[in-house]
């Protein structure tokens, strides 16, 4: 049987943990790294009850994208996630920023999935590190119009700035992207188009300014869609190993 240690280090050569972000916490942060794995259970978030049903599942790992300990920590009481990890035995690898960026990670599971094609990594870190990519749709189409292609691909609702606006480069990042619009903008050209999860108001308007229609898709909605992904390549490495896919529970549109 592999053990805890093995599947990190698998994680660590596809989404290696050294990319990720200042100011993530990504890597092992909850367990036995020699303990042996027979179940694992894959998520977007490790919460208490994602924790439940890993514990149902007999899983001796969860495998998130986001980190279970994220900011300092002041305690660990019996209504927390992390507690309940070690009661029940569960040791925890989260793998955030790090996978976003991966080859094959969320931001390229998500252009594949919106129909991008010659897809590119854009805007480099001072490391190299490529957290957005761009493609191009196969014809020009009002945002508008592209935003129900992004909502019946994910599952969500999608706010767009510039509805009437003809697109064909589309930039994407799931998550928290908004952020990277102003090196968007940069860009020469810039991309006709952003997809992204979070956007506050300020973000549409600016997204106007600098001429980019910006569609936000959802945080949960944007990054889940990788999980299953990274499922399947896990599964493909460890054979021996029984691995189950949770759903974190998604925002819930009302209107």
């Amino acid at each position: 049987m592999p053990t805890v240690s093995d599947i990190y280090s698998f994680l660590d050569s596809i989404a290696p943990f050294s990319t990720q972000e200042s100011w993530d916490n990504s890597g092992f942060l909850v367990g036995d790294a020699s303990k042996e794995v027979s179940r694992v259970v894959v998520c977007l978030d490790v919460t208490n009850d994602t924790l439940r049903q890993a514990a149902e599942f007999g899983a001796d790992l969860v495998v998130s994208h986001h980190p279970v300990i994220f900011g300092g920590i002041t305690n660990v009481r019996s209504d927390s996630a992390v507690y309940n990890a070690v009661v029940n035995g569960i040791s925890v690898i989260s793998a955030h920023t790090c996978w976003d960026l991966a080859d094959g990670g969320v931001n390229d599971v998500l252009a594949s999935l919106l129909g991008l094609s010659d897809v590119q990594k854009i805007v480099p870190d001072k490391h190299g590190n490529c957290m957005l990519r761009a493609g191009t749709l196969k014809t020009p189409v009002p945002a508008e119009e592209f935003a129900d292609v992004v909502a019946a691909a994910l599952d969500t609702v999608v706010r767009v700035s510039s509805p009437d606006k003809l697109i064909q480069t589309v930039a994407v990042c799931g998550g928290a992207g908004a952020s990277l619009l102003p090196e968007l903008a940069r860009l020469d050209p810039p991309v006709d188009a952003y997809v992204t999860g979070d956007a506050k108001h300020n973000d549409f308007l600016d997204a106007i300014d600098c001429g980019i229609a910006l569609l936000a898709a959802g945080h949960y909605e944007t990054e889940t869609v990788s999980m299953p992904v990274l499922k399947a390549l896990l599964e493909q490495e460890f054979p021996t190993v029984d691995f189950s896919y949770v759903e974190s529970a998604p925002t819930i549109y009302v209107g």
